[in-house]
């Protein structure tokens, strides 16, 4: 199953990255968590892929461009790692940063997620 994870992770992040948030969608369990660092707007634990889905839709409210490039996916069983470089333009100026995402899988879907990275270069594009 694990080979599957990681293409159902890499098939949500190709949606992502055509700023198809109902195909991201698709791939998130009902009850997905997602959780990023809460010094970034909207970060914390959010519960529920509605909720999850309008958190990433709120991404361009902050920075006017936002990519994610994964780099490498790390079958780790039931988990699925994800190593990248994300980039990103806001009101005092443009970074990019190395990022780690860890998903956790069941029953085909995303059941979890979590985002660390530089937090420090993403507040400082947005003047913070």
């Amino acid at each position: 199953m694990s080979a599957e994870n990681v293409e159902t992770v890499r098939t949500a992040y190709e949606a992502f990255t055509r700023g198809d948030l109902g195909g991201v969608a698709e791939y998130f369990a009902e009850d997905v968590e997602w959780e990023s660092p809460d010094s970034l707007p909207n970060g914390g634990l959010v519960s529920g892929r509605d909720a999850v889905i309008e958190n990433f839709s709120q991404i361009p409210s902050y920075w006017s461009s936002f990519s994610v490039e994964p780099q490498e996916y790390i079958d780790a069983g039931e988990h699925v790692v994800v190593t990248g470089v994300q980039r990103a333009t806001g009101p005092s100026g443009s970074f990019e940063a190395r990022y780690l995402h860890l998903f956790k899988l069941s029953g085909g879907k995303v059941v979890r997620g979590e985002f660390i990275g530089d937090t420090a270069k993403a507040r400082d594009s947005l003047g913070s």
